[in-house]
């Protein structure tokens, strides 16, 4: 199968996770669901640069909208993260801090801040009684590296279990144009283009150094992320700068991907043309650009960049080389995952649909890339008979295609990490309204894991009995991957250690979660293997 050189991964991770958790999030609220005990933590913690005052609820803490590097403004834009000044007093850490300058997205509203690198920690609200520090989770939001912030994943679910022990960390970090761009005038420092990435790194660090102020131990840190974010995580383990920042990584519909510097700041040099900083002094004009110019006439594309000092060789290389930070991994996919993309063509209510004398018509325009007679290969084996409606077609051969490449990755992985994969498989996943059933699709999987938009008791209204038992298992499997780096819980099946010679991995569905060996014939891959999946 040939899988390293097209950039597929941009079309999965754009646009799903920004409107699907923005709808989403309309149909919640929130509601502690934990218990109050005697042995509280304090809502005062001093960190390096200063004391902040946090709330304390009935099932947790949270210390909101920290600042852990100065803000990436005027001559700060397009460098490294700087170190945050310290503050007088005590700093009120209860709200959330500014998101990254970003279009209409995660959160749900345009942002030109930013002044954004901020970060939240949330713990049980109880601290063990033995003094012992608590394993850590720092996630990384999706969005196609243009959208979303760290405030949307409300982490009460995951730290108030009574059985989790486990702190979170979310994070915001630099988007689009002021994240990623790569362009000649703005070839300064090591990682010129991979702004975001550096922020990362920076809130790694700043983990690493207050993180046992909160509880946590800096030592048993886990890297999670979703769809953008585990592309991230994947150049994280492509780089050294990350050596020692955390022990363990959760991947979640996101592969390795990034496009070359070459590639990159040629792209960024016409752009930078197109918004009329083209010059001599191109450096200076960018700099100068509001931030509104960046947001609205933003890139058509944003991709990790390698090539730089950050990060020297594409990531998909150094997997294949079994060069990426040797920590135990836990990866997958959603059984539906590219859905999204078909509902936004043609599943929206009172939007077109797809007929069948269109189908091959989109076929082509989704899995770019085939020549025609591939296209008739995919039509034959995904004809529109075989399904109820052509937006199902669609949806299977388009999923099929990227998650068999995935799995490829998958494989080198298991070669040298401690690798453990999933399928969410729920059907009937909590989704936007749509004229065909969009079933496990690309972020159906994180009402599961978060309170949405710190919005929680309408959404468990929503849920049905079975997603909430299912909600509670998958937070058991990622804590407890988070607390001993192998996802087995107490009294559940623990998914198996990958092997590329028997692959299996763990199912979650609403009623009978197992684990099955059947991945490959599921999505056809053996079809996929003889056609070109990258070119």
């Amino acid at each position: 199968m040939i899988v390293r050189k097209r950039e597929w991964a941009g079309r999965w991770t754009r646009g799903v996770v920004p409107v699907a958790v923005m709808l989403l999030a309309v149909l919640a609220g929130g509601a502690p669901n934990g218990r109050a005990t005697p042995a509280d933590a304090p809502d005062l913690v001093a960190v390096d640069s200063g004391q902040l005052h946090g709330t304390v609820r009935a099932d947790h803490r949270l210390f909101a909208g920290i600042p852990y590097a100065a803000a990436p403004v005027g001559e700060r834009r397009w460098r490294p993260p700087e170190p945050v000044a310290a503050w007088p007093g005590v700093r009120e850490a209860s709200g959330a801090g500014s998101k990254c300058a970003q279009g209409i997205g995660v959160g749900g509203l345009r942002s030109t801040q930013e002044d954004c690198l901020y970060l939240n920690v949330w713990t049980p609200r109880t601290v063990p009684a033995d003094g012992r520090a608590l394993p850590v989770m720092v996630w990384l939001h999706g969005g196609g590296l243009t959208t979303g912030d760290g405030s949307t994943y409300g982490a009460a679910p995951l730290v108030s279990r009574n059985d989790a022990g486990v702190i979170v960390v979310t994070v915001n970090y630099r988007l689009g144009a002021l994240g990623f761009l790569a362009a000649s005038a703005l070839d300064e420092g090591a990682g010129s283009g991979d702004y975001g990435l550096m922020d990362q790194l920076a809130a790694l660090r700043w983990v690493q150094r207050n993180i046992g102020a909160f509880g946590g131990d800096p030592g048993r840190v886990t890297v999670a992320g979703e769809s953008a974010g585990a592309i991230s995580i994947c150049a994280l383990l492509a780089t050294t700068e990350a050596t020692g920042l955390f022990q363990a990584a959760v991947m979640q519909s996101g592969p390795c991907s990034a496009v070359p510097m070459s590639v990159a700041r040629a792209n960024g040099d016409d752009w930078a043309a197109q918004v009329g900083c083209g010059g001599t002094d191109a450096a200076a004009c960018l700099r100068a650009l509001p931030a509104a110019t960046l947001v609205d006439r933003a890139p058509k594309q944003t991709k990790v960049v390698y090539g730089n000092d950050l990060l020297a060789r594409d990531p998909r290389d150094a997997l294949k080389a079994g060069a990426l930070l040797n920590v135990p991994v836990f990866v997958g996919s959603n059984h539906d995952e590219m859905a999204f993309w078909a509902w936004l063509s043609y599943g929206i209510p009172l939007g077109p649909r797809l007929e069948a004398a269109d189908y091959r018509t989109a076929l082509t325009a989704a899995l770019d890339g085939l020549d025609t007679g591939q296209i008739d290969q995919v039509a034959q084996r995904y004809p529109v008979s075989e399904f109820a409606q052509p937006a199902v077609a669609l949806t299977r051969a388009w999923t099929d295609r990227v998650v068999c490449a995935l799995h490829d990755q998958i494989r080198d992985l298991s070669r040298r990490n401690p690798t453990y994969v999933y399928e969410f498989d729920d059907r009937a996943a909590l989704a936007p309204p749509s004229s065909f059933p969009m079933g496990a699709y690309h972020g159906g999987e994180l009402p599961s894991l978060f309170d949405l938009a710190n919005a929680g008791f309408l959404l468990q209204g929503v849920m049905s009995a079975d997603q909430r038992r299912l909600a509670d298992e998958m937070r058991r499997y990622w804590t407890r991957f988070v607390i001993g780096g192998a996802p087995d819980p107490a009294g559940l099946e623990a998914a198996p250690r990958y092997d590329a010679d028997a692959p299996a991995l763990l199912r979650f569905r609403q009623v009978d979660s197992e684990v099955s060996g059947d991945f490959a014939s599921d999505h056809r891959c053996d079809f996929w293997q003889d056609l070109p999946l990258l070119p």
